[in-house]
């Protein structure tokens, strides 16, 4: 299973709970790529015990390709590195799920891991409804229809992506929407991919709080820890409501703290 990861050293702590997480639910070879300025192998070995049985790659990632690209404190660089991943990453590798840090495995992801791209460049979930979905559509010029993905949990083709992705196609749509922008790389996967995607429910890839307390709003069937201990593969700790914080606030803290280091 090759799994992908654009991280700072920040953030390290949390990608080595969520790696505990994947390792405990999936009895396969990892093999994890890592996409960051400041990590590496040296600072790897201080987490060496929770991750002796991963093979990890660290990778460079020239940040000259992304001078134009708009940046805020809240969105660094780093979110564009999934959408040039397939630059640095090896030729031999056709499949890839990138995961963000702040998430927390909660079961066996080879059905997702080896789904059918039919045709697809990318498989995710959009956490969202659709009349936000539309207000996006429109004010990032996408395809109509097309899915605004949550970018944290990313299948991605890579072999399609690489016959797919222009990137002066990608800059020349930065530097005419950026000021547009609201979540950078979301904004742009949805335009410029869009007739490229498909889906999968978030309930079970791509669950949050937030996630949870919207969908208990508008459905009759309530989403509960029950429900999520049985049904739910992927927990996404995404936006501020991190378990890790004492203002955290929903039922998903127990999951983290099932694997979080000190």
């Amino acid at each position: 299973m090759n799994i992908l990861v654009t991280i700072n050293k920040n953030y390290l702590k949390y990608l080595i709970s969520m790696l505990r997480s994947l390792i405990y639910f999936n009895n396969v070879d990892i093999n994890l790529y890592i996409i960051s300025k400041d990590v590496t192998q040296d600072i790897l070995t201080n987490y060496q015990e929770f991750v002796n049985k991963i093979n990890i790659t660290i990778l460079n990632f020239d940040d000259s390709i992304l001078k134009d690209a708009p940046t805020t404190k809240r969105y660094p660089k780093t979110i564009y590195y999934r959408l040039f991943a397939y630059y640095v990453l090896p030729k031999s590798i056709d499949r890839i799920l990138y995961l963000d840090p702040d998430i927390i495995i909660n079961g066996d992801l080879s059905d997702l891991y080896n789904m059918k791209f039919d045709g697809a460049a990318l498989i995710g979930s959009t956490t969202i409804k659709e009349p936000l979905r539309k207000f996006n559509e429109l004010k990032n010029k996408a395809p109509k229809g097309a899915p605004y993905l949550n970018t944290g949990v990313l299948l991605m083709n890579l072999n399609y992506l690489r016959h797919l992705t222009n990137k002066k196609e990608i800059y020349e749509y930065i530097e005419e929407r950026k000021k547009f922008f609201t979540l950078p790389d979301q904004d742009i996967i949805s335009a410029l991919y869009g007739k490229h995607i498909k889906l999968v429910p978030a309930e079970i890839y791509n669950l949050s709080d937030r996630g949870i307390k919207f969908h208990n709003l508008y459905n009759k069937d309530k989403i509960n820890l029950d429900f999520v201990k049985q049904n739910t593969k992927i927990i996404h700790y995404y936006g501020k409501n991190k378990p890790w914080n004492k203002n955290y606030k929903g039922i998903l803290q127990d999951f983290y703290n099932n694997f979080k280091i000190d």
